[in-house]
């Protein structure tokens, strides 16, 4: 039998609005009396009826992700904010979304206008769209960008130091001698692509290296993208000695093709990546990468959007964390 409100606020000896501040956690609750209804609500396993309080408050208690692909980055996204979410008591809703796709427009627009959804997170390369840009000013809904391409001051996101984990980087492979390093670059229209490129440019020019642009290879963030990189690179009259893959996807796809071509790793060419989020642990020889906290940055950003969803002011809009380089055994010196 369903237990109601009502016996809950008659098991705890006080009103029915009483309850219903403690089951939506709003202030005004003195703490014993709190606490005796949460015991009340415990006893008698009452459940709080959803809709009704969607409803009342007029809202959906729903956060949509926004991703564009599939991959170790969009499956480490996907676990750590359902585990948030579930947390919070706010549902999860997984979207994929495809800059200037018509459908992806249409479905994220109808999403917003419905009020199906309170707040969203955006990861990239989802906010190069300007279409959603748009969408999110014009309709004013709580939202949160991992790594905008395009941050300002005022736009509320979260992100890495990928300028300095890769200045670190390429220096790190600079001062164990190699001056012709080879650099996976990622996708364009991602921010943290663009901020590593600038990191390793910056090292090399800092160290008087002159900058080759035979070793910047356009590649995808995954297997196949540096596994083909790697390949051209390796091709070149005079390969480079060490290769820098912009994502640890397509570390592992460099790591296969110079074992395909029986080159050596760190023997004959060094090997390192930006991310760690999967396989670079778990392969021999291990790769050397610069640590992307993306578990962090994720948590942040929900935590940050449930606040904005909830009408709390986060204590900072713009966060950045920090990166470090994790030493494996895919670097030697020449």
């Amino acid at each position: 039998m369903t237990v109601t409100i009502k016996e809950v606020a008659q098991r705890a000896g006080c009103s029915i609005k009483t309850v219903s501040r403690v089951v939506n956690d709003e202030p005004h609750v003195k703490p014993a009396l709190r606490e005796r209804v949460l015991d009340a609500i415990a006893e008698l396993g009452y459940v709080p009826n959803l809709s009704a309080r969607q409803l009342v408050q007029k809202k959906s208690y729903v956060i949509c992700i926004l991703l564009h692909s599939s991959g170790s980055f969009q499956s480490t996204v996907i676990s750590k904010v359902l585990d948030l979410g579930y947390e919070g008591n706010y549902e999860i809703l997984i979207q994929t979304y495809y800059p200037s796709f018509s459908r992806s427009r249409d479905k994220i627009s109808g999403l917003i206008q419905q009020k199906r959804i309170d707040g969203l997170v955006t990861t990239p390369p989802c906010d190069s769209d300007p279409f959603l840009i748009e969408l999110i000013k014009s309709t004013g809904i709580a939202h949160v960008h991992i790594a905008p391409l395009q941050p300002t001051g005022g736009t509320p996101y979260v992100s890495a130091e990928d300028f300095t984990g890769a200045y670190q980087m390429t220096e790190y492979l600079i001062k164990h001698g190699h001056r012709k390093i080879g650099l996976l670059m990622g996708l364009r229209n991602h921010r943290s692509s663009l901020d590593r490129l600038f990191g390793y440019r910056a090292a090399i020019e800092h160290h008087s290296i002159p900058l080759e642009e035979k070793y910047l290879v356009d590649s995808e963030n995954n297997f196949p993208g540096g596994y083909n990189a790697a390949r051209m690179l390796m091709s070149l009259p005079e390969p480079p000695t060490a290769i820098f893959a912009l994502s640890d996807e397509s570390g592992v796809g460099a790591l296969y093709a110079l074992n395909e071509l029986k080159i050596n790793i760190p023997e004959q060419v060094s090997l390192v990546a930006f991310g760690d989020i999967a396989f670079s642990k778990e392969i021999w020889p291990g790769i050397s990468v610069v640590k992307y906290p993306l578990d962090q940055i994720v948590e942040h950003s929900v935590r940050m959007l449930i606040d904005l969803v909830e009408g709390r002011q986060p204590e900072s809009r713009q966060v950045i964390f920090p990166t470090k380089i994790i030493h494996r055994g895919s670097v030697r010196s020449i």
